[in-house]
């Protein structure tokens, strides 16, 4: 019963958070943690160097190369991954940056602590720019929700929507 009510809290604030979202241009990290400065769940932006993939119509496999940034501005770790995909996946993708907002709803959460499993909903719109969400719900205690959105130039043509499984560890 916690997982659903967790799950159903983290998809409120990921929809909660796209919406209020003012300019669709993705922010650095560290315009991320300036503006969430007061937050009391936000706990840092992950940011990602997301691999190209070309969709076989039901999903795709990208490979992750990550660093996330702590709210501090300061506390920093690498991060390495995948994010597979799960339903309709047409075309192609070039290598992207993105930009995750990271939320906790349990405890504070250090830099090399959001290490594991997130699942979640994602739906991109590429035809040379690229347009798209994704939030996921995962991690260590299920207690830590993803958000990333915004638009990326020169991007590919795809079009892909469905749910998104992203797993991340630490580099050693």
């Amino acid at each position: 019963m916690k997982n659903v009510v967790m799950a159903a809290t983290m998809a409120a604030l990921a929809l909660s958070t796209g919406a209020c979202t003012t300019s669709m241009q993705q922010s650095s990290a560290q315009q991320l943690n300036a503006t969430n400065a007061n937050s009391r769940i936000y706990i840092g932006s992950l940011t990602c160097n997301v691999g190209g993939s070309t969709g076989y119509i039901l999903g795709s496999a990208k490979p992750l190369d990550c660093v996330f940034l702590g709210k501090d501005g300061v506390s920093t770790a690498q991060y390495t991954g995948t994010i597979d995909k799960v339903g309709i996946d047409i075309g192609y993708t070039k290598a992207v940056h993105t930009i995750w907002r990271v939320y906790s709803l349990g405890s504070d959460r250090g830099p090399t602590q959001i290490g594991g499993t997130y699942v979640g909903e994602q739906g991109t719109v590429a035809a040379g720019s690229q347009a798209g969400g994704n939030w996921i719900y995962g991690g260590p205690n299920a207690e830590i929700g993803m958000l990333a959105s915004g638009v990326v130039k020169d991007a590919g043509y795809n079009l892909a929507t469905g749910i998104a499984a992203m797993t991340i560890r630490l580099k050693q």
